[in-house]
C-alpha cells in the first residue's frame, strides 16, 4: 500500500516540479518581452533628457552671450564684435536654430527701427540749430565785407576785418560739414564758377591757405562749372586741401586737368602715405551715402570723407584717395563730369562787369581818402589774407533751380570771389582802358 502512495507523492512533486519549472519559463519570457518594450522607451527617455538639457544649454547661451553681442555690434555700434552661432553643433539646422534667429532678427529690426526714429528727430534738430547759426553768420559776414569796402586795402582795420572774414568763413564751413552729414544740402547757391574760383575759394577756407600752390593753367582754370554744384565741389575740395595741409609739411599742389570725360583737380601732398588698410577704408567712407548716425558717434569724429561722399553720392562727382601723389604722399583726384559744367555769363555780362570795374575805379579816384585812413608804409606791406571782392552784375543773375533742389539762401561768397575775382577785374579793368583811344 505505500508504494502506490509513494508513487502518487512522486509524481505529485514531479507534476509540481514542472508546473514551477513552466512557470519560471513564462515569467523570463515575460521579463524579456517587457525588458525588450522598456529598452527603446529609456533609449528614447535618455534623448529626451539630452536634447531637453541641450535646449536649456542654447538658450541660456541665446541670453548670455548671442544677444548680449548683438547689442554690443548695433545698439552700442562696437565694430568688432561678432555675434557667434548656435553652441551645440547638433541643433544646426533644427526649429531651434530658426527660433533663436528670429528672435535675434527682432532684435536687429528693434533696434533699427529705434535708431532711425532717434536720429531722424535728432538730425531735423540740428538741422534747425544750424540753419539759425549759418544765418546769422552770413549776416556777420555781410557786414565785414560791406565795412572792408568802406575803407582801403593795407590798413590794419581794413586787415582786421580780413581776418575776422576769414574766421567766418571757416566757422560757416564747420556749419556747411554739419548740414551735409545730417542729409540736408549745402545751404548755399552758387552761380556758375570757373575751377579757378572754386580753387581759391577752397584754399580761402583752411588755415594753411598760404601752404597751397595752385599751377593756374587758363585753359583750366577759366572752365566753368555748374552752379548747382560749385559749392558741393568747393566743400569737397576743402576737405582735401585740409587734410593734405594738416596731415603734411611744406606746400600741397593743386593742379586742374583735362580728361576724357570731364575735368580733375589734383590735390598732391608730401606727407605720409596710407596703408592698404587706409586706403580700403577711405574708399568705402568716400563711396558711403548714408547720413550720420547722431546714436553712435565714435569717440574720434573725422568728417571729412563722409562729407565727401555725401556729396559725391548727391551731386555725381566722385573722389579718390587710392594713388601716390609725385611727392611720396597722398594723390587726391576729384573727378568733374562734363555734364556738370555751365557756360559761364554771357558777352553782355562780361561787358556789364567791364563797366561797374571802370565806375568803381573812376569813383575811387575822384575821392581822395583822408588821411586818418591812408595806409602807412608799414600797413601797405602787411601779408594780407585771400581778399573778398563783390563781382557784378554776374552774381545777380538768378540761377535756374531744379524742382528738386532747396530755395537758395544768400551766399555770401556772391559778394565776394577772393584774390582771383579781385585780379582779375583789374586786368580786365586794365585791358578795358588800354583799347580805349
Amino acid at each position: 500500500m505505500i508504494e502506490p502512495l509513494v508513487t502518487a507523492a512522486a509524481l505529485l512533486g514531479y507534476a509540481g516540479l514542472a508546473a514551477s519549472v513552466a512557470g519560471l519559463v513564462w515569467q523570463t519570457r515575460e521579463k524579456r518581452a517587457l525588458a525588450r518594450r522598456i529598452g527603446p522607451l529609456e533609449t528614447e527617455l535618455d534623448v529626451a533628457r539630452n536634447r531637453f538639457g541641450a535646449l536649456d544649454a542654447e538658450t541660456q547661451h541665446l541670453a548670455q552671450v548671442r544677444l548680449p553681442a548683438l547689442i554690443d555690434r548695433e545698439a552700442r555700434g562696437q565694430r568688432g564684435a561678432t555675434v557667434p552661432g548656435l553652441s551645440i553643433p547638433s541643433l544646426q539646422g533644427t526649429p531651434v536654430e530658426g527660433c533663436h534667429q528670429a528672435i535675434l532678427d527682432g532684435y536687429m529690426q528693434a533696434i533699427g527701427i529705434t535708431r532711425d526714429r532717434i536720429g531722424l528727430a535728432a538730425r531735423s534738430s540740428v538741422r534747425d540749430i544750424v540753419d539759425e547759426a549759418q544765418t546769422f553768420l552770413v549776416r556777420c559776414q555781410m557786414k565785414a565785407i560791406e565795412e572792408m569796402d568802406k575803407f582801403p586795402e593795407g590798413t590794419a582795420y581794413h586787415q582786421s576785418l580780413m581776418d575776422l572774414d576769414h574766421l567766418v568763413t571757416r566757422a560757416l564751413h564747420t556749419i556747411q560739414r554739419i548740414r551735409i552729414l545730417t542729409g540736408s544740402w549745402p545751404g548755399l547757391q552758387r552761380a556758375d564758377c570757373t575751377m579757378r574760383e572754386i580753387v581759391e575759394s577752397a584754399r580761402g577756407r583752411i588755415d594753411a591757405y598760404l601752404r597751397v600752390d595752385y599751377t593756374y593753367e587758363p585753359g583750366t582754370g577759366e572752365v566753368w562749372v555748374e552752379g548747382r554744384v560749385v559749392e558741393p565741389v568747393t566743400v569737397a575740395l576743402t576737405e582735401l586741401l585740409s587734410n593734405a595741409t594738416t596731415y603734411s609739411g611744406g606746400k600741397v599742389s593743386v593742379e586742374v586737368q583735362e580728361i576724357q570725360n570731364g575735368y580733375v583737380i589734383l590735390v598732391d601732398d608730401a606727407g605720409l602715405n596710407m596703408n592698404a588698410y587706409q586706403r580700403g577704408e577711405a574708399s568705402r567712407i568716400l563711396t558711403q551715402r548714408t547720413v550720420l548716425d547722431v546714436t553712435n558717434l565714435p569717440d574720434s569724429l573725422h568728417f571729412g570723407f563722409p562729407v565727401i561722399g555725401r556729396l559725391c553720392g548727391d551731386y555725381g562727382f566722385t573722389v579718390d584717395v587710392s594713388t601716390t601723389s609725385p611727392f611720396g604722399g597722398v594723390r587726391a583726384v576729384l573727378r568733374i563730369p562734363r555734364d556738370l559744367l555751365g557756360d559761364g555769363p554771357s558777352e553782355q555780362e562780361r561787358e556789364a562787369a567791364r563797366q561797374a570795374v571802370l565806375q568803381a575805379a573812376d569813383t575811387a579816384a575822384s575821392e581822395p581818402l583822408p588821411p586818418e585812413q591812408r595806409p602807412t608804409d608799414a600797413q601797405q606791406g602787411h601779408t594780407a589774407l585771400p581778399q573778398r571782392r563783390r563781382r557784378q552784375p554776374r552774381n545777380t543773375v538768378a540761377v535756374p533751380q531744379r524742382s528738386s533742389e532747396p530755395a537758395p539762401a544768400e551766399d555770401p561768397e556772391i559778394f565776394a570771389r577772393g584774390f582771383a575775382d579781385l585780379g582779375r577785374a583789374i586786368r580786365e579793368g586794365e585791358n578795358y582802358e588800354g583799347d580805349q583811344p
